[in-house]
């Protein structure tokens, strides 16, 4: 499982570095150390929080409090998911924090909804 996350951290952290210099001046108000941290979420749920996999959730433009709620349900065990899980755990309080406030800060794809 170690291996898996690192593979897709590393995916993740080239495609960052690849959408980074293609940013536009609206991202510039994107919490900078979520954004940092989002590198390793980018494999599964998209550039910018938005996936082309179904069986992934969108992230960009949910509401903070609800992230949260997932990661620490995650990392307390509350839920589990073979990748979010180990993922989660690693995470501390501040990590958390700064996740949700990036992908909350981000646009979603128009027509969807965010989660309450």
């Amino acid at each position: 499982m170690g291996r898996l996350v690192r593979v897709i951290s590393a995916a993740g952290s080239v495609l960052l570095l690849a959408t980074t210099a293609a940013a536009d001046s609206a991202q510039s108000e994107i919490p900078e150390a979520g954004r940092q941290k989002a590198v390793q979420c980018i494999a599964c749920h998209g550039v910018g929080g938005e996936t082309t996999n179904p069986g992934f959730p969108d992230l960009a433009g949910q509401n903070a409090a609800y992230l949260q709620n997932q990661l620490v349900s995650f990392k307390s065990g509350s839920r589990y998911h073979p990748v979010m899980t180990p993922v989660a755990k690693s995470l501390s309080d501040e990590d958390i924090r700064d996740l949700a406030a990036y992908f909350s800060a981000l646009e979603p794809a128009a027509g969807r909804e965010e989660q309450q």
